[in-house]
């Protein structure tokens, strides 16, 4: 996930951050490990945005609010979590 992944390396981000459970605390030690192996900032932020998005909430989020708002909710917080990650990176190269 270093700086020739292209959409692979956006996908395993957003991706993980799905998937990741527990403390973020928890996560600190294995990102920094990774960014010394040469991981992106964006690709770093992209997975701590996308940890708000929780595959167990899912079916109690659509009890209270319906399939089409947790489908649209979900999509806006990948798409922006892309944005954010690019925004980063251009901060970062400043």
């Amino acid at each position: 996930m270093g700086k020739e992944k292209g959409v692979k390396g956006w996908l395993i981000a957003i991706g993980g951050g799905i998937l990741s459970t527990g403390s973020i605390y928890m996560w600190y030690p294995l990102l920094k490990d990774l960014k010394e192996k040469g991981v992106r900032y964006g690709f770093i932020s992209v997975f701590l945005y996308n940890r708000a998005i929780k595959i167990p909430l899912i079916p109690i989020i659509i009890t209270y609010f319906g399939v089409k708002f947790v489908v649209v909710l979900t999509l806006v917080m990948v798409f922006v979590s892309i944005i954010q990650g690019l925004i980063i990176e251009k901060i970062i190269r400043l």
